[in-house]
């Protein structure tokens, strides 16, 4: 099951049928896995011959696809290094479906963004979707527990309240990540592919803001319509 069907990602893969495209990674969590995984689904669907390419590897790619995500712009430059990095080969750079938190204005062939807001930083970006719902997942487990509140707890965070925890931290693996969120009826969450988890478990689930327009961004582009609630803190009736 896919929250989107396959075709709403032609967009992206389509024009990179008939190269060679080299996939350059970020660093990331397991919501970057999820989408990585995703990544790699389409790429298949899609017909696209690929490789994994290191920015200290020799290129040999016709085109260099980076990964998606929530780290264009200062907050997280460690990602942004990456990037500088791949467009050291002189290569044609797509950057995959993100989310900006400031300008980002390096000579990119294309770029791809999430949702409206991130074009205040980026006027030529191609507004396409979040790729982790282009996810061919099938759920197996019915839930456990009633409800589950798991919060961040990193420089995206708004919220000092009680809740289960960070599931970053409560997890070792995208699979576990994945079935901790199929524990709950109800999930409440402010990392967003956590709530995609639960989405794509069918669970009831509601997301809350990050510290920038990511979230709501997102919630308002797609996953509105796919049953997802918006609260703006976590006890908010």
């Amino acid at each position: 099951m896919r929250l989107l069907p396959a075709d709403r990602f032609a967009l992206i893969f389509e024009p990179l049928r008939g190269k060679r495209i080299g996939y350059v990674p970020l660093p990331g969590n397991f919501g970057d896995k999820l989408i990585e995984m995703a990544t790699f689904q389409l790429l298949e669907l899609f017909g696209v011959k690929y490789y994994i390419q290191g920015t200290s590897e020799e290129c040999t790619a016709d085109e260099l696809l980076v990964a998606g995500g929530g780290n264009m712009g200062t907050l997280w430059e460690a990602a942004r290094l990456v990037r500088v990095k791949a467009l050291a080969f002189g290569k044609p750079v797509i950057i995959l479906p993100q989310s900006f938190n400031a300008p980002e204005d390096l000579n990119y062939h294309r770029v791809y963004v999430r949702e409206e807001y991130s074009l205040r930083f980026r006027a030529d970006a191609i507004l396409a979707p979040d790729l982790a719902l282009g996810l061919d997942y099938s759920p197996a487990t019915e839930p456990s527990e009633p409800l589950g509140i798991w919060l961040r707890k990193d420089k995206e965070a708004l919220f000092a309240e009680q809740s289960n925890g960070d599931p970053i931290c409560a997890c070792k693996t995208v699979q576990e990540y994945l079935d901790l969120a199929s524990k709950y009826s109800f999930l409440v969450t402010d990392r967003l592919h956590f709530a995609i988890s639960g989405l794509l478990h069918k669970r009831a689930v509601t997301l809350l803001p990050n510290s920038y327009h990511k979230n709501r961004g997102i919630w308002e582009t797609w996953l509105k319509d796919l049953g997802c609630e918006w609260r703006n803190s976590p006890h908010e009736p």
